[in-house]
């Protein structure tokens, strides 16, 4: 039984709470947070489970194997690195950390120590996200042309992290996922409307080598609820919709098609309109196969799918974006850090 910590038990870490204690193969033996009636309500639910306020004797402990760490962005480092210091597997949520200074040590640290590293890029263990992998690697959509997600809301205004930093990790890390690499330039522009310097809406652009392009919106500020992510492919196109309760997932059979030879100018290029297919895919909770690879990862020493190297590049490409946002847009080169 692999024993677990939850450091942070607020509106999202109380998801982690649920979920480690509900896996077979674990033992949750503690949650910190700072505030008591966080506390509270995780004693009311989970009576067995131990509580406190300070995460630093918890991190140390002896019956602790591994540390989730579902803080504010800004504790992610101190927490991860006390935590991994100790000897702790991690899983901490996203971003990894604020910047990739410390994001490299963090991930030298785990490697160092020869630790399991992950990060909660929760998009990557959705059943939805698996079958555009799989569709991308298959060459059912031929190359793909461009990429854009749509990432919005009426929702909680964020006072410490703006919308790009808060929302575009999880469409950011699906992007680099499907496309496979990492891109060579970040634009972004954005505005802050209700908190001085704290963005409620960013649109980004990714440039990736060969030509393939990804762009994204993402805000708290918006009358509509969408998560949304579009691949537009050669042969194919697929849209992912998470707000469908069941079809999630429809593969548009169009494109634009070019004869090997014409004689007329019309005869270059003919549109193609076929068939929409809607795939089955069997649907479970992305938290819980988040989760679970997270312990299966810890027994048998495999690599994490959003493994520490995986978030220090989402981190790196959120930083080039970031820059570009305080420039009003100027694109940003990523070299070969």
């Amino acid at each position: 039984m692999i024993r677990i910590a939850v450091i942070g038990a607020g509106a999202w870490g109380f998801n982690h709470v649920r979920t480690f204690d509900r896996l077979p193969d674990c033992q949750l033996q503690a949650v910190v947070d700072q505030e008591e009636k966080t506390l509270e309500r995780v004693s009311a639910h989970f009576r067995d489970v131990e509580t406190g306020q300070d995460y630093q004797p918890v991190v140390s402990r002896e019956d602790i194997d591994a540390v989730v760490v579902a803080t504010s962005a800004e504790s992610h480092y101190q927490i991860a690195k006390a935590a991994l210091q100790a000897g702790k597997h991690v899983l901490v949520e996203k971003p990894l950390v604020l910047n990739s200074t410390q994001g490299r040590e963090i991930v030298e640290l785990a490697e160092e120590k020869d630790l399991v590293l992950a990060v909660g890029h929760l998009l990557l263990y959705h059943p939805a996200v698996e079958k555009l992998k799989e569709l991308v690697q298959s060459g059912e959509l031929g190359d793909i042309y461009y990429l854009y997600s749509s990432r919005i809301n009426l929702g909680k205004v964020r006072t410490a992290e703006n919308a790009l930093w808060s929302f575009a990790p999880h469409d950011i890390s699906v992007m680099l996922y499907l496309v496979d690499a990492m891109p060579d330039q970040v634009s972004a522009t954005g505005q802050s409307f209700l908190n001085a310097g704290i963005e409620d809406v960013a649109f980004f652009t990714l440039h990736f080598p060969g030509g393939a392009m990804g762009h994204g919106q993402v805000s708290w500020l918006d009358p509509h609820k969408i998560r949304k992510i579009t691949v537009v492919g050669s042969k194919k196109m697929v849209v992912f919709d998470d707000m469908e309760s069941a079809e999630k997932i429809k593969l548009y059979d169009k494109g634009v098609d070019a004869p090997p030879s014409y004689d007329s100018y019309g005869e270059y290029q003919n549109l193609r309109i076929g068939d929409i297919i809607i795939p089955r895919i069997r649907m479970a909770e992305p938290l819980r196969n988040e989760c679970q690879h997270f312990l299966d990862c810890i027994t048998t020493g495999q690599r994490p799918l959003a493994d520490g190297q995986e978030g220090l590049q989402v981190l790196r490409v959120l930083e080039a974006a970031q820059e570009s946002l305080k420039n009003r847009g100027v694109p940003v080169e990523l070299g070969d850090k």
